[in-house]
């Protein structure tokens, strides 16, 4: 079992002392890389932990054919997982392992990973697009074909799953990013088109200080 904080994407404990040496001069390159990596544009301050929350949280369940992205970019840990529907891509993450050591886990659901993903701190965002069958198809192709992923590779793995397909072409493909960068890139989306999805904390509340027409026009002038 992984002991409690290190189960997301930013860890090499586990691993061969050669490969974690390699990932551990990876890893300083990337930490530093998302201590760069600002939200592109205004952010509202992550909802604090208490007072019933994150037990109580303002969000549903995917529908069948929408894309969840989630990002956990508190400094304790940082990671990015998705949901197709109701199924769950974590890559280099523990959460199903931890979870199962509970008897009376009842199993993957969007709310109960968000609560996972709360323990590290409050800065968790939801990226949430509603799509096409036939965009959904391919993106849940992918995600059912996505393998094993590396420690570090989480928020490359999530982006290169979504990569190419409406509306995500402007995202790249990727070897190595931080999940701050995959957020800037969705962000973008949101700011070139208000109606392709939202960005929303645990709580239910917009990611953005204003409605997202004025952040359109801040932004983008």
């Amino acid at each position: 079992m992984f002991p409690h904080g290190s189960h997301r994407c930013l860890t090499t404990r586990w691993l061969p002392l050669r490969i974690a040496k390699l990932l551990g001069a990876v890893s300083l390159a990337f930490v530093l890389a998302s201590c760069a990596q600002l939200p592109t544009v205004p952010q509202t301050p992550p909802p604090p932990i208490g007072k019933g929350y994150p037990e109580q949280l303002g969000i549903g369940e995917p529908g069948p054919q929408e894309i969840v992205v989630v990002v956990n970019n508190n400094l304790k840990m940082v990671h990015a997982g998705m949901f197709a529907g109701h199924a769950l891509l974590d890559p280099a993450g523990s959460y199903e392992h931890s979870r199962n050591q509970d008897p009376a886990w009842q199993g993957v659901s969007l709310l109960d990973y968000v609560r996972f993903q709360l323990d590290d701190g409050p800065a968790v965002k939801l990226y949430r697009f509603p799509l096409p069958p036939e965009r959904f198809a391919r993106i849940k192709e992918r995600l059912d074909n996505a393998g094993r992923t590396m420690p570090l590779f989480c928020a490359a793995k999530v982006q290169n799953i979504i990569s190419g397909i409406e509306p995500f072409e402007s995202v790249p493909d990727a070897w190595l990013v931080s999940p701050a960068t995959l957020a800037n890139h969705l962000d973008a989306i949101l700011l070139a088109n208000r109606n392709t999805g939202t960005c929303v904390w645990p709580n239910g509340k917009s990611c953005y200080p204003a409605p997202t027409g004025e952040v359109l026009d801040t932004a983008l002038k």
